[in-house]
């Protein structure tokens, strides 16, 4: 029915015909059929857009690579303690210091290894004479004197070395001390093809009195960290 005909049929003198409610009738029989839905007063909730974050700008340099801290173990290593026993040496080999190789140590015209106070892991390795004869500060930096020793590298050949004790004063003030082996180290560096931040070990040991090293390189008393 149109909503025309519902207004005229509420106004006084205007009544509904028998054709008219008939059609009334039927269309409320239809509407029975159909029951209405129960309306809500919620209001539907659009979802937002979730804005995507730009991508992180990924940089195409190339970082530089740290290097990784060396761990020196105070273990003698596995051909150290093989040559305590094919030598008959009594007491443990003890770490002396351990250090990267620089420059001047793989200088065949310097024919020195260097040993900076600073990296040493013990320092009663020497006698009392020794310690004596290195500490004496009239002998200090003369290059002619030191403490004759026996160095055994990783071959078990043994070298003549001579190690001495270096002094030196800073601009600002500071005092460095380093001990020096020298003698034939520069034979060690060429028959052992050491070169520079070669990782080295120093160990020392007694024999029968004398004073003895043993020089371990990338060998298992490194231990590299990640």
């Amino acid at each position: 029915m149109s909503l025309y005909k519902d207004i005229m049929w509420s106004l006084p003198g205007f009544s509904k015909t028998v054709k008219d409610k008939e059609k009334e009738k039927r269309m409320r029989r239809i509407f029975h059929l159909f029951p209405k839905r129960k309306r809500s007063l919620r209001v539907p909730i659009t979802p937002k857009k979730q804005h995507s974050s730009p991508p992180h700008h990924v940089s195409s340099e190339v970082l530089p690579i740290k290097k990784r801290p060396v761990l020196y173990t105070t273990t003698p290593p596995k051909w150290i303690r093989s040559l305590k026993k094919d030598m008959n040496i009594v007491d443990d080999p003890i770490l002396i210091a351990g250090k990267p190789l620089d420059l001047d140590d793989v200088d065949p015209d310097q024919n020195r290894l260097s040993i900076p106070f600073q990296t040493l892991q013990r320092n009663d390795f020497l006698t009392s004479d020794e310690g004596m004869i290195l500490g004496d500060e009239k002998i200090n930096n003369d290059g002619r004197i030191g403490v004759a020793a026996f160095l055994v590298d990783q071959r078990t050949k043994q070298w003549k070395v001579v190690l001495k004790k270096w002094v030196r004063m800073c601009d600002s003030g500071k005092v460095l001390q380093s001990f020096l082996l020298s003698g034939d180290w520069s034979g060690v560096v060429e028959a052992n093809g050491l070169k520079e931040e070669d990782n080295i070990s120093l160990w020392s040991f007694r024999l029968n009195g004398f004073l003895f090293f043993a020089l371990d390189y990338a060998g298992d008393s490194v231990d590299f960290l990640e």
